[in-house]
């Protein structure tokens, strides 16, 4: 009976084991099935993006011939001249700005000098033009940035497209109506509260009948016409009553053009033309070598991030166009070329002397906020200089504080992108992607890990100029980023 005790005992533990033996394993089987899943995710960015786009095809910052090598400064700014001459040779073309009350204040500017110092600064080697997508990541790195930033930016701009087409089609049939808004405000707003508010120029004498009105002029305007084709305007001319801080008036060459034909038009250069300057002088704020990450791995990670997403901005975006046709968010015909080329001129025709921009300090909150920062940022980047190598102060002011702000300001200026007129005969192809980008590609990304604000960043450099800005303006303050990361 013992005998046969102890034979029960040990059939009992046999079908324990082999009960128990399949949930022993099945954490292994499932860790290898997402280790293989990850593996094929994994091959597919190496030979989708890697191999297309990286391996082989750029450079780190320290070969002499990346565009934004270690050894140049960012291109040299052009002068107020050159850019004021620009400006009164273009309009001579069109009668349509013979009687521009600013043109003649504009002719009487001479422009503020260098001062001495940044004179000093021009004298060094330069680089000889901006591009916004050229850096070099290793595998490793863009595998890291589509693991952890690539479905999160995804996602956003999924659901902001996903809940645009429906606010479309519920708008169109009547279900709902968009938010009331101010178009000549709105366009005031768009120039004056944006990186595009360099683009003043003249103003009207105090005891003019005109009133205090503004003159921002952009010469050499980029635009897209209803056949989805690039097109260049030779000069876009926007005026703005500072006291009321709406638009009066707005010409583009032979044209005088509509509140919402102003507000289509600006908002296109603003999110491409204009802002890809920022994107491409951010790439001499950027230091991804390995060595880096003993010295600052804060930065390491931010510079990686940075230069990721100026290759999702430049690269990868024109690539969803089709899909965003299909969709019906883009009407047929939408050459992404043309998106491309606006990227390129906006690059290539860089930024201006603009030191007359102190003049907008009373009526604009981003320059007040920027003219002092800037000058809190410059001062502070001294005390932990050696923590920045082969970083350009300026670039790093512009990748991390000017674009995070120029972000932010889309996102509340535009409150509603039902705002872009895409039935505008003119110019409603432009007002399509206007919308998709104010859904899915302005405001900040939920999901990331990683911290990316000024603020709470435990890095001295990032502490110690948020706790400066703060006093400044406190909202604005809380939304500066540490890199380029929407």
């Amino acid at each position: 009976s013992s005998y046969i005790h102890h034979f029960h005992q040990s059939s009992n533990t046999m079908e324990t084991i082999t009960t128990v033996i399949p949930y022993l394993w099945a954490p292994l089987y499932l860790t290898c099935a997402l280790a293989a899943l990850y593996a094929i995710f994994a091959y597919y960015i190496y030979v989708t993006c890697y191999a297309d786009d990286f391996g082989g095809k750029r450079l780190t910052r320290d070969s002499e011939f990346c565009p934004s090598n270690t050894k140049m400064d960012p291109p040299a700014i052009k002068n107020f001249q050159w850019n004021k001459d620009r400006v009164l040779k273009n309009a001579s073309h069109h009668e349509n700005f013979n009687d521009c009350e600013l043109l003649g204040p504009l002719e009487n500017n001479a422009g503020k000098q260098y001062s001495r110092q940044f004179i000093s600064a021009l004298q060094k080697d330069k680089a000889s033009r901006l591009d916004m997508d050229h850096v070099y990541l290793s595998f490793s790195e863009v595998l890291w940035a589509f693991t952890f930033i690539g479905p999160a930016s995804f996602l956003y701009w999924k659901q902001g497209t996903t809940r645009l087409r429906i606010r479309a089609y519920l708008a169109k049939v009547g279900i709902i109506k968009k938010k009331p808004v101010d178009l000549n405000e709105l366009a005031a707003k768009i120039v004056l509260e944006q990186s595009q508010v360099i683009h003043y120029y003249a103003r009207t004498d105090k005891d003019s009948k005109l009133g205090n009105i503004a003159g921002f002029f952009f010469a050499d305007f980029p635009y897209v016409d209803m056949d989805g084709k690039f097109h260049l305007a030779d000069l876009l001319a926007v005026d703005i009553d500072l006291d009321t801080k709406r638009m009066v008036k707005c010409k583009m060459d032979d044209e005088a053009l509509t509140p919402q034909e102003a507000v289509n038009l600006l908002w296109y250069g603003l999110i491409s033309y204009q802002h890809v300057k920022l994107h491409s002088i951010a790439n001499w704020g950027v230091n991804c070598d390995a060595k880096v990450k003993e010295i600052n791995p804060f930065l390491h990670r931010n510079s990686i991030i940075t230069v990721i997403y100026n290759y999702f901005g430049f690269s990868s975006f024109p690539r969803f166009m089709k899909e965003w046709e299909e969709q019906g968010l883009l009407s047929a015909g939408w050459d992404p070329k043309s998106l491309t080329k606006t990227f390129v001129h906006g690059a290539i025709d860089n930024i201006w002397q603009h030191s007359q921009i102190k003049e907008m300090q009373p009526y604009s909150d981003l320059v007040t906020f920027i003219v002092k920062v800037r000058a809190i940022f410059h001062s502070e980047f001294k005390k932990y200089k050696d923590l920045f190598p082969n970083v350009h102060c300026e670039a790093l002011f512009v990748g991390t504080v000017l674009h995070s702000l120029d972000h932010a300001l889309m996102d509340w200026n535009m409150e509603d992108p039902l705002w872009l007129d895409v039935d505008d005969p003119k110019f409603g192809k432009m007002a399509e992607l206007g919308r998709i980008v104010k859904v899915g590609f302005v405001g900040d990304i939920p999901g990331f890990y990683f911290h990316h604000r000024f603020q709470g960043s435990g890095h001295p450099f990032y502490e110690s100029v948020y706790a400066k800005a703060s006093k400044i303006n406190k909202r604005f303050a809380d939304n500066m980023d540490t890199c380029i990361c929407r």
